[in-house]
């Protein structure tokens, strides 16, 4: 039996994924076309696509905290003797 070789996957790091995804959407072609041309699976283009709307859609939404630094008088709530005590 022959040992083939088998051609590695490429791995992109985020900058060149964010540049391909870029210039796909500049491109005006249809995803197959686009990934036919820069050697790219379809599936890994879609993936890509998927990951980011999921990534900008999760940003759009995103609540966060507030910051919780105190000032320089302010005590932390642990400081409190009771736990009914009103915070200021």
């Amino acid at each position: 039996m022959e040992n083939t070789i088998t051609s590695k996957r490429k791995a992109y790091c985020a900058v060149e994924k964010a540049a391909l995804i870029a210039a796909y959407k500049a491109s005006g072609l249809s995803k197959k076309e686009w990934c036919q041309e820069n050697a790219i699976g379809l599936s890994t283009l879609q993936r890509w696509l998927q990951h980011e709307k999921s990534r900008t859609s999760r940003n759009r939404y995103k609540t966060g905290f507030l910051s919780s630094r105190l000032r320089q008088n302010d005590q932390p709530a642990s400081k409190y003797k009771s736990a009914n005590a009103k915070l200021p």
